[in-house]
């Protein structure tokens, strides 16, 4: 079996609202204009490329970039991932605009699972209690 990307999963994440796509077999992404298929395909370098400074958004800053894929705390790029020991989660959070906005990397061990991060009505839940339960799962912040 192949390592590599297995889901990708967006939480409040560019257009969607919560999108989770499966890679483990042939993707195709077809549809009309302005329906999210650049905003899903773009969110791999966030996968690939540890330094937000060496992404390419075409004509977009920076900034408005953060703004577009992190709009606050509740926003969430995760990919789940097979590599050598089993599956892993590396994920991006977005941060509250007064702790400077800038997205934070992080990774665990273990397979996605939507209860870490919604709660049984579907509402994402806080940051600190996503900690939580990821600290079970040997949560870390990763640094660029």
């Amino acid at each position: 079996m192949p390592s590599g990307p297995r889901k990708i999963i967006l939480i409040r994440a560019g257009r969607y609202e919560y999108a989770e796509v499966d890679l483990s077999g042939a993707v195709q992404i077809v549809g009309p204009n302005n329906t999210g298929k650049t905003t899903l395909i773009n969110t791999l370098q966030f996968l690939y490329l540890d330094d937000r400074r060496h992404m390419d958004f075409g004509s977009y800053s920076a900034e408005q970039t953060r703004d577009f894929y992190f709009p606050g705390q509740f926003s969430y790029m995760l990919f789940e991932c097979l590599g050598v020991d089993g599956l892993c989660v590396v994920g991006w959070r977005g941060q509250s605009k007064t702790t400077g906005g800038e997205p934070e990397r992080f990774c665990y061990v273990g397979p996605y699972d939507e209860t870490d991060f919604l709660d049984e009505k579907n509402q994402v839940r806080e940051p600190r209690d996503v900690n939580a339960r990821l600290a079970l799962k040997q949560y870390r912040v990763l640094k660029s």
